[in-house]
């Protein structure tokens, strides 16, 4: 037996829903410390990486072969693997410092420095780990920790955060 009723086929994604979106925002806490730690120090490392990159092509320019045809096309390469070294690198050092984190009745939800949103148990529910403790100083202005936390999913996440963010009750 066969229907001719017609099958609606969608066209595109329905895009993720918002994690943990439900019930009034209580409080939204910047992760101010976090990020300033994690920025100061992705151009900490790319002064030092231009630094030795500058050193080593001046290096391979002031060098008995440096007029040879090929020596050219090794420096390019060379600065091309520089350059994805240092984007990939800034990605990497930036992305456990979420930009803020929202605390709702029946969830806390980070959002994440490219927009991602995870959802995480409530406040009074919520066990973050330390796992490491970095004090005020040249990289931040105020203490910050590297915290670990399961979320709904149970999945543990690491987030590099002003210290005392997942602490005490909504403001």
């Amino acid at each position: 037996m066969t229907t001719t009723r017609p099958v609606r086929i969608p066209r595109g994604s329905a895009g993720p829903r918002p994690a943990g979106s439900a019930g009034p925002l209580l409080d939204r806490r910047v992760n101010v410390a976090g990020t300033q730690r994690a920025f100061r120090f992705a151009v900490l490392y790319l002064v030092v990486l231009l630094a030795l990159d500058l050193v080593l092509v001046g290096l391979d320019l002031g060098s008995s072969e440096a007029s040879r045809p090929g020596v050219q096309s090794g420096l390019q390469l060379f600065i091309g693997v520089a350059v994805l070294l240092a984007v990939g690198s800034v990605v990497y050092a930036l992305t456990p410092a979420p930009r803020y984190i929202e605390i709702r009745p029946e969830s806390v939800v980070v959002v994440g420095r490219w927009g991602g949103r995870v959802g995480l148990p409530p406040l009074g529910s919520l066990r973050a780990t330390v796992a490491r403790h970095y004090p005020a100083g040249f990289l931040s202005h105020a203490p910050v920790d590297l915290v670990q936390v399961v979320d709904t999913g149970g999945r543990r996440r690491t987030y590099q955060v002003e210290a005392g963010l997942f602490e005490g009750p909504p403001a």
